[in-house]
């Protein structure tokens, strides 16, 4: 692997040494990573960033250069058994660009997200996120939504644990919406 890395453009051996230790630190098992043990529970707060949209309905697709909505994820998680938890998460989304019309409110999507979450393997997670969201685009309108999320969680200080994700939601109820979504939060075991 040495040699490899040697033969390789400056820039391209930077890169090399980024991606092996990042692959390293990811899946070597360590005591460190041992997260989730029945009885635990955990506060999270996680930030959400909706990169795409499509919306096979009106056939109108959004991303990031269009619409920039930051969501506020807020929830508390206990652990069932070993590395299996569900939970609760509040999402409040509002606007940060384009500028809303005056007179409506930033708050764009208000929503409860029960879920299932397992932790697979070292610091490795995936969840299982349904959504009942009663505030849509700025008006109070139903939405239902089913969320797979995939992502990764890292110590940071005791009980702390800072994570980074990616969601797939797919909005099944009114409208046929699948996207892309970019979490990134702090999680403190209680």
């Amino acid at each position: 692997m040495v040699r490899v890395a040697c033969n390789l453009p400056p820039i391209s051996r930077l890169y090399f040494a980024v991606f092996a230790s990042s692959a390293l630190a990811v899946f070597a098992p360590r005591s460190a990573h041992a997260v989730g043990k029945q009885g635990e529970a955990i506060q999270t707060d996680t930030l959400g960033v909706s990169l795409f949209t499509r919306d096979f309905d009106s056939k109108v697709s959004r991303d990031i250069s269009k619409t920039f909505n930051l969501s506020e994820f807020v929830g508390i998680h206990a652990y069932v058994v070993d590395r299996v938890r569900v939970g609760m998460n509040f999402q409040f989304t509002e606007r940060i660009w384009p500028q809303l019309p005056p007179g409506s409110r930033s708050l764009q999507r208000f929503g409860l997200l029960p879920q299932v979450g397992w932790n697979f393997y070292g610091p490795m997670f995936s969840s299982l996120v349904f959504g009942v969201v009663p505030r849509t685009d700025g008006t109070e309108h139903l939405n239902l939504t089913l969320q797979a999320v995939l992502g990764a969680s890292f110590p940071i200080a005791g009980r702390f644990r800072w994570s980074i994700a990616g969601e797939v939601p797919w909005t099944y109820y009114d409208h046929q919406i699948l996207g892309v979504t970019a979490l990134t939060g702090i999680s403190i075991r209680l």
